[in-house]
């Protein structure tokens, strides 16, 4: 399962990415889904941050996006 979301400018900066994020990843574990993967373009590093804070964790860098992996058995 990938990952994405988007929030607009107006409204960052108030954990609604970190939320969205923790309830599609009880949704993937409730569906038995593995791994829940994402990327993250160059220079976004509050991204990065909703990201860890679910328990995802880089992987590398491929096509310049950096990469972050959980799988969704685990507990953040």
């Amino acid at each position: 399962v990938e990952l994405g979301y988007g929030v607009v400018p107006s409204r960052r900066g108030r954990g609604y990415a970190v939320e969205a994020a923790r309830l599609l990843l009880a949704l993937a574990r409730t569906a038995g889904a593995s791994p829940l993967v994402a990327g993250v373009e160059p220079g976004n590093p509050a991204s990065e941050r909703v990201l860890e804070r679910i328990g995802m964790r880089p992987t590398g860098t491929r096509d310049g996006v950096t990469r972050f992996r959980l799988d969704v058995g685990s507990t953040p």
